[in-house]
């Protein structure tokens, strides 16, 4: 047996071990990881339903790719919640527009609240598959595992498991399972059995894998990457590299249009609300927010910011 194939067993293995009654819930990006996760589920014949949160700032190819080659997944948009305390938003549609005002800043690497309202909350209460992998960044590999267990109000479990070398504790209180050990995934997922739990079959695949998988298997994909793309995720992401994001940008400027147009919204919030603001005009933003040196301190900007002044 190959290596890619023993991964491959491997990665069904866990979607196996961990199958709930009702099924999984896959966050679908369309990306080439969630690709190989959705076939993986095919595989294993696990129980699941795929459903791709719409955030907005996806490429249009992307999103072209996903109603076209997986009519099977569903739509799901994000809301802000009825009881929101802007009455003009409460109960409407989230997107990067409507956001980044709210939040009166644009995301960026320390600020990454676009992750957690426009993707993050989809799944509540159920096993989620993801295509996370060691391979991505050196941060996955020390927070992420086979398995992720979000914490639950009954916080002494831990001190039963907490010496187990097949887990981590994460500050927030939850636990990673680090390996496929099945007496540490029972124990865990005692502790764990209302928690929301995230699970990723493919965490130790390199990148070749992937790709070998998906070229092996006859797997259509976003032809983005035969652009020379190597992640497709939210024109301009603050996480990704500079050069990335001004390719982005440059690709799809009605897009950067979008963003000086919510920079300009930025301003006048802070204005509206007697918050400081640093800025005159949405280009000084949008060079603050791409770390541009053309503006003295702009680093200091917002190196102190209070967790209320971003909502």
């Amino acid at each position: 047996m190959s290596e890619l194939s023993e991964k491959v067993a491997t990665s069904i293995e866990r979607l196996k071990a961990f199958e709930p009654e009702e099924g999984y819930y896959l966050s679908f990006s369309g990306g080439k990881d969630s690709v190989v996760c959705k076939a993986l589920l095919d595989m294993s014949g696990c129980k699941y339903d795929a459903t791709y949160r719409v955030t907005s700032v996806d490429p249009p190819e992307l999103v072209r790719f996903i109603k076209d080659q997986h009519p099977d997944v569903k739509r799901e948009v994000p809301r802000y919640p009825e009881d929101y305390k802007n009455e003009k938003l409460a109960g409407k549609p989230i997107n990067m527009w409507n956001l980044m005002p709210e939040k009166l800043m644009p995301p960026t690497r320390r600020a990454r609240y676009c992750c957690e309202w426009l993707k993050e909350s989809g799944g509540d209460g159920r096993k989620i598959v993801t295509g996370v992998r060691w391979a991505e960044s050196a941060k996955r590999k020390q927070n992420q595992g086979i398995a992720t267990f979000f914490p639950t109000a009954n916080r002494g479990m831990l001190k039963i498991i907490g010496d187990d070398s097949n887990f981590l504790l994460t500050k927030s209180g939850g636990v990673v399972l680090t390996n496929d050990n099945a007496d540490s995934r029972r124990m865990v997922e005692q502790c764990y059995r209302r928690s929301k739990v995230t699970i990723n079959p493919i965490i130790d695949w390199e990148d070749k894998d992937v790709w070998n998988f998906i070229k092996g298997e006859s797997i259509p994909y976003c032809t983005l990457y035969d652009e020379g793309f190597q992640r497709l995720g939210c024109i301009g992401c603050p996480l990704a590299r500079r050069s990335s994001r001004e390719r982005e940008l440059a690709r799809w400027p009605e897009y950067k249009n979008a963003y000086l147009l919510s920079f300009q919204k930025i301003i006048q919030a802070r204005i509206d609300k007697g918050k400081p603001c640093f800025w005159n005009t949405p280009i000084d933003v949008y060079n603050w927010w791409m770390e541009n040196r053309v503006m003295i301190g702009q680093y200091n900007l917002f190196e102190d910011y209070e967790e209320d002044e971003v909502i």
